[in-house]
C-alpha cells in the first residue's frame, strides 16, 4: 500500500509530493473468515491513518493505519457480537488494531512488498503485505488534488495474538485485505 505510494510519489512533481496526504473515506480493511464452506467477511469501518514521506528517500516512508475493533461488522448482528467478543477481537478490552509500516520495497512499477508491525489484542507482531497500485493521478473532480490507491494483501495468524475462538473450525491464519485510497490535500 504505502510501498506503491512511495514509488509513485517519487514520480510526481515536487509540488504534488510535498502536499500532505489523507486517507480517503472509501478506504477499506477486511478479513476473510472461511466458515462451513463459505467466507464471512469482517469489515472494519472508518480506518484512519498518517503518512510520512520524503521524496528524496522513499525507503524512509512511514505510515500508521488504525481501525476500531468496535466497528468490526459482517452485517449480521449476532455474528458481529461474536467477532467482537473476548475470544476473537476482544473489542471491549482492545478497542483498536494498529498497523505501522516499517519498510517498503518496490518490486516493480506497480507492486511492492511492505513490512511492518501490527498490534492486535495488545500484542505487537510482524506483518507483511503485497501491494498493487489501483489508482494514481489527478482526481476526476479536482485536478489540483492527487489521488493514489493500493490493494494490499497479507495474512495473519490470529492465535499469535491470543485470538483462539472457534478453533479448529475457524482457521488460525486468515487473509487480510486493505484497499488504501488516499489523496493530497
Amino acid at each position: 500500500m504505502l510501498a506503491r505510494l512511495a514509488l509513485l510519489l517519487a514520480l510526481l512533481p515536487a509540488a504534488a509530493v510535498a502536499a500532505p496526504w489523507r486517507l480517503d473515506p472509501e478506504t477499506t480493511v477486511s478479513i476473510d473468515v472461511p466458515w462451513e464452506g463459505a467466507t464471512v467477511t469482517v469489515r472494519f469501518l472508518a480506518p484512519t491513518g498518517t503518512i510520512e514521506f520524503d521524496p528524496e528517500r522513499p525507503e524512509a516512508t512511514r505510515a500508521t493505519v488504525r481501525v476500531s475493533t468496535l466497528t468490526a461488522t459482517t452485517g449480521v448482528g449476532l455474528v458481529d457480537a461474536l467477532v467482537r467478543s473476548p475470544d476473537y477481537l476482544g473489542a471491549e478490552r482492545w478497542p483498536e488494531i494498529v498497523f505501522m509500516l516499517d519498510r517498503l520495497t518496490p518490486t516493480s512499477k506497480q507492486t511492492a512488498d511492505i513490512v511492518g508491525r501490527i498490534t492486535l489484542r495488545g500484542v505487537t507482531g510482524p506483518m507483511r503485505f503485497s501491494a498493487r497500485v489501483v489508482r494514481y493521478g489527478p482526481a476526476q473532480d479536482d485536478p489540483d488534488r492527487f489521488e493514489a490507491g493500493f490493494d494490499l494483501s497479507g495474512q495473519i495468524d490470529r492465535t499469535e495474538f491470543g485470538s483462539t475462538g472457534g478453533l479448529p473450525e475457524v482457521a488460525p491464519v486468515l487473509p487480510v485485505r486493505i484497499r488504501l485510497l488516499m489523496h493530497s490535500q
